[in-house]
């Protein structure tokens, strides 16, 4: 029953992560600048000054709200001379509402400006690097405005000869990544739109050639679709490279698209986005189970959930423990999910228990919150009397303060402890077939989140 650590999060815990923001300061705040650190040391520090210079002081910092790079100010080799330049992206005193992308060099420790540029957008979306030319050097593309609220759009930066071009992407995005999964392994931008009465639902790889971005490839999405919770680039399975898309319908279930190369057919293709997937998709999952796709087992494979409902529950339960999240790999050559690994997962306490294949279709669950207690119970197909029914308690999972530990975890043994709670284990019938060990469960419990 042993297997890695990881970290699990829930699709909307996903939504209210704060990043931190570092190697930043600000005259003034906005919403995306959530500290406002004092003047740095070195080239930070130069170039806030250089900053409060050329705008007369009156400079907002502004925070990309998503991607790698949460900085206002981004050090990059953007010339190709393999020395940091940077760029800062602030709102002064002289513009009215929009935001300044400020392209910066240094020539012996002394920082200037190349070019800067305005967008009317008063947010950053996210910060991202890509070779979309394939010549060796780096674009810089930043995101205008709040994808969230499907009002972004992108701009590629290139530098040339003739300096720093701004080149517009023609449409909006929803989301934005980088990938390289052509066969050729030359960097693209991976873009997502949502259907609306302008466009519809695609995933498009956009490269850069001549001077224009252009597209390379599209594959229609779930138009059903109203928000994305989290876009993953990376291997779907051995040797496949893809995109996972976890995203909400309308009901507040979540689904999962899968897209990727498909390199006999050359296209992109994207199974669980047709219109059969549209009706019944395998990966729809309820709000309690609403949980986003990961490397689950640290094997540098993205798997994507498909919730089952345990014995005795169905899909309208509102208890998140009551669900068999099982974790899958996709087979492109089969088109067909592989599942590694199943749990049951406890969102109200934090925490994802790996469930034994000797229990699948044998073991059910249930939470109350009152007692912050999830135990798992035998399940029996016939009482005796012909009735499927809850059985014998084989491990129940209690959460106690400290002092609640002290004064009642006696029978219980402590797996875990965690921001002031404890986490005790009890075993009520140790001599039934089902139940586990002490160390089997140590072994099997992980929190969905740490401190």
């Amino acid at each position: 029953m042993r297997r890695c650590k990881r970290i699990l999060t829930a699709a909307l815990m996903a939504l209210l992560c704060v990043a931190l923001f570092s190697g930043c300061a600000a005259i003034g705040l906005d919403s995306q600048a959530l500290m406002s650190p004092p003047r740095q040391e070195g080239d930070q520090g130069k170039i806030q000054d250089l900053l409060a210079e050329t705008t007369g002081g009156e400079v907002t910092l502004r925070y990309p709200s998503k991607g790698d790079y949460r900085s206002a100010i981004i050090l990059r080799d953007i010339t190709g001379d393999r020395t940091n330049d940077a760029l800062a992206l602030y709102q002064s005193g002289e513009e009215n509402g929009g935001t300044v992308v400020s392209f910066m060099t240094q020539s012996q420790g002394t920082w200037s400006v190349i070019r800067s540029f305005t967008n009317p957008a008063v947010q950053v979306d996210r910060v991202c690097f890509a070779d979309l030319d394939d010549d060796g050097a780096r674009e810089v593309v930043i995101g205008w405005g709040n994808s969230s609220l499907n009002s972004c759009s992108a701009c590629v930066y290139d530098y040339t000869q003739d300096g720093i071009l701004e080149i517009p992407m023609e449409q909006g995005y929803r989301e934005l990544g980088v990938t390289t999964l052509m066969d050729d392994a030359q960097e693209e931008l991976f873009v997502v739109t949502m259907a609306s009465d302008q466009v519809e639902a695609m995933a498009q790889i956009v490269r850069l050639s001549e001077g224009a971005l252009q597209i390379a490839d599209a594959v229609a999405l779930d138009p059903t679709v109203i928000q994305y919770s989290q876009l993953l680039s990376g291997l779907i399975s051995p040797g496949q490279k893809g995109v996972v898309l976890d995203g909400l319908k309308a009901d507040s279930t979540m689904v999962t698209q899968l897209i990727y190369w498909d390199s006999e057919e050359r296209a992109l293709t994207a199974p669980y986005s047709d219109k059969a997937s549209q009706a019944m998709n395998i990966t729809s999952r309820s709000p309690a189970a609403a949980y986003t796709s990961r490397d689950i087992d640290s094997n540098s494979i993205i798997e994507f959930p498909i919730a089952t409902s345990l014995p005795g529950t169905d899909n309208t339960s509102t208890d998140s423990t009551t669900y068999l999240m099982n974790w899958n790999q996709f087979d492109a050559g089969t088109q067909t999910p592989v599942r590694v690994m199943s749990t049951v997962n406890n969102t109200r306490d934090g925490f994802w228990f790996l469930f034994p294949e000797t229990w699948r279709d044998r073991v059910t669950c249930r939470s109350e919150t009152s007692t912050r207690s999830t135990t798992f119970y035998e399940w029996l197909e016939d009482d005796g009397t012909g009735v499927p029914a809850v059985g014998t308690a084989i491990l129940r999972i209690q959460v106690f303060t400290r002092e609640e530990w002290q004064a009642n975890g006696k029978g219980y043994t402590k797996i875990a402890e965690q921001g002031g709670l404890v986490y005790g284990a009890s075993i009520p019938e140790p001599n039934h077939e089902l139940a586990p060990s002490i160390s089997e469960v140590e072994e099997s419990f992980h929190f969905l989140y740490t401190e």
